[in-house]
């Protein structure tokens, strides 16, 4: 069983101002082709749209996962984003809800993205959190360092379920240091694992698949690395990993997050 944990596709096509194919018909050709089963679909605040992402994977029901997206950043008062984001998430049919504070320009720890998850905390199924970890942005300034905002999150809201997008890049050996002890925390080695191959980082990537084989998850970021790409890269980072350890993080880790065990 194969599981993506993170891909995109745009109304149009088209993915920013880049030749990347981000359609739904690309998409199911590439996931037919590599036998994915299935794969998380993630809006993106303010450039794909919650209602998007619904429809297509009502159309695809069974293969692809819906991911709502929010924008903590449009508003001031943490009471208004709260009454805002249960009106577009809550029993809609999301089953994970994406961040992108880089994108989106706020600090993870801004008052109105910490109620957010304050809010999703009290629901009765606490909706399982994607967050990207590239926080570094010209754009704003983080109240602590990279490791140490993930960190206090997952300790802070440890109802909620985190899956750490892309390993924060070069930082992902610390970063499992600071998640090793957190039932809650999961990292996932997204676009990080092929953009990062022949580096100091594919070592430690490889150490990790063996070490904490049940908290790493695989994906591809579609479309900026092709699913074809990110398997065949997972193939040589794990060339010496146990055929139980490569189940465990191409779905079995991402489906008991999903579904319970």
């Amino acid at each position: 069983m194969i599981i993506d944990s993170l891909v995109h596709i745009t109304p149009n096509g088209k993915w920013f101002d880049t030749d990347y194919d981000a359609s739904e018909s690309k998409l199911l050709h590439d996931l037919d082709k590599e036998k994915v089963e299935r794969a998380v679909l993630v809006g993106l605040a303010g450039y794909i749209s919650n209602e998007f992402i619904l429809d297509v994977c009502k159309r695809n029901k069974g293969r692809l996962i819906p991911g709502a997206s929010f924008n903590p950043s449009q508003y001031t008062n943490a009471t208004v984003a709260v009454r805002q984001f249960r009106t577009e998430v809550l029993n809609k049919g999301f089953e994970v809800l994406k961040l992108h504070p880089r994108f989106n320009k706020f600090d993870p720890l801004s008052p109105v993205c910490c109620a957010i998850l304050s809010e999703i905390s009290d629901w009765e199924k606490p909706l399982p959190v994607w967050l990207d970890s590239f926080l570094y942005s010209k754009d704003f300034n983080l109240q602590k360092p990279l490791i140490d905002t993930i960190h206090y999150l997952v300790t802070t809201f440890n109802k909620i379920n985190f899956v750490i997008l892309h390993g924060a890049g070069s930082y992902i050996l610390p970063l499992m240091e600071s998640l090793r002890d957190c039932p809650n925390a999961f990292i996932d080695v997204s676009y990080t694992m092929c953009k990062y191959i022949g580096s100091s980082v594919t070592s430690d990537m490889a150490y990790l698949f063996n070490r904490f084989d049940r908290k790493i998850i695989y994906g591809s970021d579609f479309p900026e690395i092709s699913i074809r790409e990110s398997l065949s890269t997972f193939t040589t980072v794990t060339q010496k990993l146990d055929s139980n350890k490569k189940s465990n993080i191409l779905g079995i880790n991402l489906s008991n997050i999903l579904y319970g065990k």
